[in-house]
């Protein structure tokens, strides 16, 4: 490898390292021993480009890190909002569903006491028709009895012969008139 090869461009940590690793395994070796021969000024070009290079090489790294590390960061951010956000809707429709038990439970007592009101009612309705019916009973078997005493009354004077002349029957002398003793008593 020539040095003027890599001279004028500028290389990359990776080929600069490829190139060393080349030489190497291509260069003679040293009659016994496990040393090669390398061509020093060759070798010194390309581990300077490698330490050219490096400082390059970390800076993409680091810029590489930086970029998971935003990345990272931002769906950590995106994580974040979407668990906010589900936890929200979550505790609304709890609290939904809260407030429809809730309501459910009050219809159903309010329905039910409804049912008992409409129960007390009615007995008190038909209470008050009973005691109605009741003391409109005690009248008409009053009115009855009266009704009765007022036709056994009359029944002696249908027995009686009809006077034209007299038809309420005033000229008997001493008698009080059945129909209208009301008016004597």
């Amino acid at each position: 490898m020539d040095d003027n090869e890599y001279s004028d461009q500028r290389i990359t940590l990776e080929e600069a390292l490829s190139a060393i690793a080349e030489l190497v395994e291509n260069a003679k070796a040293m009659p016994l021993s496990a040393s090669v021969l390398v061509p020093r000024d060759e070798i010194l070009f390309l581990v300077d480009a490698a330490l050219e290079a490096l400082p390059i090489e970390i800076r993409n790294a680091q810029l590489v890190v930086r970029e998971r590390h935003d990345i990272a960061d931002k769906a950590r951010f995106e994580a974040d909002e979407i668990i906010a956000v589900a936890t929200a809707k979550a505790e609304r429709l709890v609290a939904r569903a809260e407030i429809m038990r809730q309501a459910t439970q009050s219809s159903n007592r309010l329905v039910q006491e409804a049912k008992e009101e409409a129960a007390r009612l009615k007995y008190a309705a038909l209470d008050y028709v009973d005691q109605k019916l009741a003391g409109f009973e005690i009248e008409l078997e009053a009115i009855e009895k009266s009704v009765k005493a007022g036709r056994q009354k009359l029944i002696p004077s249908l027995n009686e012969p009809f006077d034209p002349n007299d038809p309420l029957g005033e000229s008997r002398e001493g008698e009080r008139n059945p129909f209208f003793d009301q008016d004597f008593e």
